[in-house]
């Protein structure tokens, strides 16, 4: 008998206004709250820097605030980026996170993805993969071990260290890694890491084939994972998918356009300054096709309707694309993002609310 499919949520807190921040945080917190209410599974939340892209600063922050304002909804870290902090410090603050939240947080880590983040922060983007390497593997000691020492290319502890509060979920909380490439997949794999997938990445490298592409990247990841010796059946697939549903398939179309396109607009706006100086070490596939993606006029929302980036309709449309998707990809799980680029909460609610009645249970 198989699992049954898990269905999260996610806000990037994408607040465009910020003079509304206060109340926009409030009807955040209060999504998670509701999606609770509904029978949601899970909360995911991510990280950004210096825009209103996402105004989350840090995730274990929020993912306190959630944890307080819940009590059993599980909260996903989609994703911590490795590079900003200290590893001893994220070890730190996400295990007081598993602790207050009496042992809900999924773990996701990620490597980061925004020119500006790095630059501000003056963090070496080209490093960016050997750094996220490097400080998970010593979160995962300062977890796992009493106390440790380390000795890296970014990160020294000389002296044995007893990283404290342990988390709850023993040896660790579930660990997931953010995939776009097909090394990564193969990287997951090996590191016994669940699948973190999002179709507005995947989308922006592959186009029109990203289903196909994507297909093909969890095939790796099963080959893989047997080659290491884990069963793939009992691993987490994750996707995060742009989603709106309403009884009326135009009118869902309609409400979720605008919100949509800022969003795009928005990522490509901030990547716009890196692409005089050509795409950054380690970056190469995903920066130079995202050029071409928004050269090529794909970001449209009408071909991210056509080609299911974002899957929006009414409850049959809905229900076809994503029984199709859980069986090509292998899902465990879906991860509705219905509040994207300052859409009101009042479609939010609505959609969430027709979504958990006339589509979660018969995908």
């Amino acid at each position: 008998m198989t699992a049954a499919t898990k269905w999260g949520v996610f806000s990037l807190s994408q607040f465009p206004d910020q003079s509304k921040r206060v109340e926009c945080f409030d009807d955040d917190l209060g999504f998670f709250e509701l999606a609770e209410k509904l029978g949601y599974d899970k909360a995911w939340i991510a990280e950004h820097l210096f825009s209103t892209y996402g105004v989350v600063t840090s995730t274990q922050v929020y993912a306190a605030a959630i944890a307080e304002r819940t009590k059993k909804l599980r909260i996903g870290i989609a994703v911590v980026a490795m590079p900003f902090n200290h590893p001893l410090r994220t070890a730190s603050d996400f295990a007081l996170v598993d602790v207050l939240s009496h042992g809900r947080l999924d773990m996701g880590v990620g490597r980061a993805y925004q020119p500006h983040e790095f630059v501000g922060l003056g963090v070496p983007m080209e490093k960016s993969r050997q750094m996220t390497l490097e400080a998970t593997e010593i979160v995962l000691k300062a977890w796992t071990q009493e106390k440790i020492t380390h000795k890296g290319e970014f990160w020294n502890i000389p002296d044995p260290v007893e990283v404290l509060p342990k988390p709850v979920q023993l040896p660790t909380p579930p660990i997931y890694q953010a995939s776009i490439s097909p090394e990564s997949f193969e990287q997951a794999a090996k590191r016994g890491f669940h699948l973190q997938m999002a179709s507005p990445f995947t989308y922006r490298t592959y186009r029109e084939t990203w289903i196909a592409e994507l297909e093909k990247s969890c095939r790796l990841y099963e080959d893989a994972c047997r080659k290491h010796g884990r069963d793939p059946a009992k691993m987490q697939r994750m996707i995060l998918l742009p989603f709106f549903c309403h009884e009326d398939g135009k009118k869902a179309r309609e409400i979720y356009k605008p919100h949509v396109e800022w969003f795009y607009n928005k990522v490509t706006s901030n990547q716009l300054a890196a692409a005089a100086s050509g795409p950054v070490k380690g970056y190469e596939l995903t920066m130079t096709e995202g050029r071409k993606t928004r050269e090529m006029g794909y970001l449209a929302f009408d071909k991210l309707d056509q080609y299911r980036a974002a899957v929006v309709g009414d409850p049959a449309e809905c229900i076809a694309v994503m029984k199709d998707m859980k069986q090509r990809f292998g899902l465990t799980e879906f991860c509705l993002w219905f509040n994207i680029g300052g859409i009101a909460p009042e479609h939010v609610e609505r959609s969430m609310r027709l979504t958990a009645e006339k589509v979660m249970p018969y995908v």
